[in-house]
């Protein structure tokens, strides 16, 4: 299994924090986004990352990749059992999609125009602050257990400063800073980080 994977994105960071939280070996490509070898353009024409190819399966969408992680290594399981559950958790990973990540991928993106991140960042900033309800004294994102919906969250978080976001010092954003702290010390995330990360991100 070989993930071809860019350093500083929250996409492939996401994928890197399951390979670890589920304890699965596998090789790590990193590639230049802003020179995508034709080989994975073959694969993928968008050329996005992650890529992750499993013997002669390739996936490119990194949720993609992570249901198809967490179906072929089953423990420990990232989706609810119950099938209401599993529902709800999909609603919520389609809003963080919807409202946080995709103004990220406009942020890292570096074809994007200025006008383009500032919007972005704005529209980011925004629906954080919108959600810190959300947040609260769980260990982990509204759970006991470590869930799919913390492997999106946390690469979002910690990138937040790095795009000129930050997160205010008050009570209303106590879970959300709380969760942060916790999620400083996570094992995986503490994996899942790259050189780049670890010189550039919180």
């Amino acid at each position: 299994m070989v993930l071809f994977h860019d350093e500083m994105g929250h996409r492939s960071q996401k994928v890197r924090i399951v390979l670890s939280e589920k304890g699965i070996a596998c090789d790590f490509e990193p590639i230049d986004v802003s020179k995508v070898p034709s080989e994975i353009m073959e694969v993928n024409p968008s050329g996005s990352l992650p890529l992750l190819i499993d013997r002669e399966l390739s996936l490119y969408h990194s949720g993609l990749i992570v249901e198809y992680l967490d179906e072929r290594f089953p423990h420990p399981p990232l989706l609810p059992v119950y099938p209401v559950a599993r529902a709800q958790t999909r609603l919520i990973l389609n809003r963080i999609e919807e409202d946080w990540a995709t103004n990220l991928d406009t942020l890292e993106d570096p074809g994007s125009s200025k006008s383009e991140k500032t919007k972005s960042k704005k529209l980011l900033e925004t629906n954080i602050l919108n959600s810190l309800s959300l947040f609260d004294e769980q260990p982990f994102f509204r759970s006991e257990e470590f869930t799919v919906l913390d492997a999106v969250i946390i690469p979002i978080l910690f990138r937040l400063s790095h795009y000129g976001i930050k997160i205010p010092v008050s009570k209303a954003a106590n879970g959300l800073n709380g969760y942060m702290k916790r999620m400083s010390s996570l094992q995986s995330f503490l994996d899942s980080k790259t050189e780049l990360e670890i010189e550039n991100l919180i």
